[in-house]
């Protein structure tokens, strides 16, 4: 996610610099035609300009409101995510019968497995949607027999949520924990399950690729005519004019297909490494741990 470096912030404009420089090349021929043969003696309307870069502009903003809705819908389900988790980890210390009001005294090693397997599920849940390897952030989370268990399951997130619940129904059958308990954990499974559920169908729904198409060609046919509406103006603002118009368009064409995914680990996505690690921070320090791993810092304004 971009946090504010004007570095970023330029980044949109790298993405676009071979289209840049086709584009300036073609402006400056159509600049150079103008002078050899005053190309203003055809008078070119200017609704060949006003026209098509006022359609653009509604089919660019519903594009762009379509792709923000989806990037948000992302950041407020990793930040329901991130709450849940605290939850869930609390309610384990708080309503497990052998627990202790006294912070010295040790957390059970079955609470503390369960806990710690949270801030896994999230490490693995924000390698699935980004279709990487999980297992090097599961490393000294999870022990080595339940990581070769997980090999075998083609979606290890929700494996380990099974495997959570499966662990919090042992606690109920031993009677370390009420039935009230047992049901308000189960419902903290169930928030997260949702969560998991509702980011895999954001990454699984392709945003419609022929209303993408359709509206980049018309941008690059309102780039191609853009230069003519332009010819009764000397060459050197015809020049600028046209390079900003069309940059501008393509920009937020741009932006508009890096936020429909906000999974992919690009700069403008969703942070979840980042959260993940926050989140692992969070539990180890409602456990009493005092060894805690450093936050991850955003880079050159992105954080990742």
């Amino acid at each position: 996610m971009i946090t504010g470096s004007y570095k970023s912030f330029f980044g949109v404009f790298k993405t676009l610099r071979n289209h840049t420089a086709i584009i300036s090349l073609y402006v400056c021929g159509i600049a150079w035609l103008d002078i050899q043969y005053h190309l203003e003696v055809y008078n070119f309307p200017v609704a060949i300009v006003v026209a098509p870069a006022t359609f653009i502009g509604l089919l660019l903003g519903f594009r762009t409101n379509a792709s923000y809705g989806r990037w948000w819908e992302a950041r407020i389900l990793w930040g329901a995510i991130v709450n849940d988790s605290r939850t869930w980890v609390r309610q384990l210390m708080e309503f497990e019968k052998s627990a202790s009001a006294d912070p010295a005294k040790p957390v059970d090693d079955q609470i503390r497995k369960m806990a710690i397997r949270q801030s896994a599920w999230c490490y693995a849940l924000c390698s699935s949607l980004r279709g990487e390897d999980p297992y090097p952030h599961l490393e000294g989370l999870l022990e080595s027999s339940e990581i070769e268990k997980l090999r075998t399951q083609k979606n290890v997130p929700n494996a380990i949520l099974k495997k959570q619940g499966q662990d919090l129904r042992q606690l109920y059958d031993a009677q370390r924990i009420e039935l009230f308990t047992f049901v308000e954990l189960e419902r903290t499974l169930t928030r997260l399950t949702n969560a998991m559920g509702g980011c895999e169908r954001i990454r699984n729904t392709i945003f419609p690729v022929s209303y993408s198409r359709m509206v980049t060609a018309l941008i690059y046919g309102f780039v191609i005519l853009l230069p003519f509406g332009l010819v009764n103006v000397p060459p050197a603002p015809l020049i600028a004019a046209s390079l900003c118009l069309s940059i501008a368009f393509l920009s937020i064409d741009r932006i508009a297909q890096f936020l429909q995914d906000p999974f992919s680990n690009r700069p403008s996505d969703t942070p979840m490494l980042t959260l993940s690690r926050t989140i692992e921070i969070n539990i180890r320090q409602m456990l009493g741990e005092t060894e805690l791993p450093e936050p991850i810092k955003p880079e050159n304004g992105i954080a990742w």
